[in-house]
């Protein structure tokens, strides 16, 4: 049996259908969890209407020419990024903390 171009480039796009849908997936977790957080997608509020809102950038699962899975982030609104790197700091200081007393 012989090897073709075709079949090789069919095998590709089955990877790359495989390797689209479960970036997609790990985007629309990162979407819940903000979600969860008290942020709104960035498309929901009306530009120059942000008042207080906390929104997300967009998030696309998506796969690299070579395969590679990769999640785009869009643009973050500044208060938004503050209270976003806020919540992961305290996150990954309270990991910290409760390696150190498991210790």
């Amino acid at each position: 049996m012989r090897i073709t171009d075709e079949a090789i480039d069919g095998m590709r796009s089955e990877r790359h259908r495989a390797a689209g849908a479960e970036a997609r997936a790990v985007a629309e977790l990162l979407r819940e969890a903000l979600g969860r957080l008290g942020f709104i997608p960035d498309v929901a509020v009306p530009h120059g209407e942000m008042d207080e809102a906390l929104c997300w950038p967009v998030l696309r699962g998506e796969v690299t020419v070579s395969g590679h899975l990769m999640v785009a982030l869009g643009r973050i609104p500044l208060d938004s990024a503050n209270r976003l790197a806020d919540i992961l700091m305290r996150a990954a200081l309270g990991e910290r903390t409760t390696k150190a007393t498991a210790r």
